[in-house]
């Protein structure tokens, strides 16, 4: 009995090891994407597009239930060449996360206005006749969506309104600038970076009864310690923070 539970230990042992480190590693894989332009361009490369139409994300019906369609690079490209678009609009896109196997994933919006777009947007009917799928409004199909796309699609969507939102500084006037992987913008004409809104979900005091555990991080001044707390990103679920 003893060797049993000994043994369903290290098992339970490895597999929240295995859980965290793959965490972790993706972690450090995004904020790499997020801080460094060239390390997120060539991810889309290899990445995967998931696309919107003024905010609707593009569905396809399956068995009564609805799948959000991905699309690589090179269809993107000539998606957006056929339709008479220049294919640095993909430019326009913003991460929204990757797979444990490192594939970035990223959300493109081809309705709303884009300094990369001949005309204003593409038209939505003749897009969804190119692409077999509708724009669907994304409240009325959360439901008929499995765990993951819903949580991708909600992130894409928040993202998306943030940045259509913030294309101009709240101190200069004048037109700011995303990073490629859209996670702040950047007001050329006085280097203010906005960021998109986090929320504080949880703050916690780490006790064994006598001692606690404080936190501390290199702009702190000599001597200061915090208690530890969680924030989630845009869209993000707050059960990833707490757990």
């Amino acid at each position: 009995m003893s060797l049993y539970c000994g043994i369903a230990c290290r098992r339970k042992f490895f597999w929240c090891y295995r859980l965290l480190s793959t965490y972790v590693t993706k972690t450090r894989y995004l904020f790499e994407l997020k801080e460094d332009d060239d390390a997120c361009k060539k991810a889309q490369q290899t990445g995967a597009f998931y696309l919107f139409h003024s905010l609707a994300p593009l569905l396809q019906t399956s068995a009564h239930q609805y799948l959000a369609p991905r699309h690589s690079l090179l269809e993107l490209e000539r998606l957006l060449g056929k339709f008479g678009q220049d294919a640095q609009r993909i430019e326009d896109s913003v991460l929204i996360g990757c797979s444990e196997q490192q594939e970035a994933w990223f959300a493109l919006d081809l309705g709303l206005d884009s300094s990369f777009s001949i005309s204003a947007s593409l038209h939505k009917p003749e897009m969804e006749t190119e692409l077999k799928g509708s724009f669907i409004e994304l409240r009325k199909a959360l439901f008929q969506l499995n765990a993951r796309d819903a949580s991708l699609l909600s992130t894409a969507q928040a993202l998306l309104r943030w940045h259509d939102a913030h294309q101009f500084c709240s101190r200069s006037g004048q037109p700011t600038k995303k990073n490629m992987a859209g996670s702040k913008r950047v007001c050329p004409s006085n280097n203010i970076i906005y960021y998109p809104q986090m929320a504080p979900v949880v703050i916690t005091l780490v006790s064994d009864g006598t001692r606690c555990l404080l936190a501390r991080q290199s702009s702190f001044p000599k001597g200061m310690y915090s208690a530890l707390a969680g924030f989630c990103d845009i869209g993000e679920d707050y059960r990833a923070v707490l757990n």
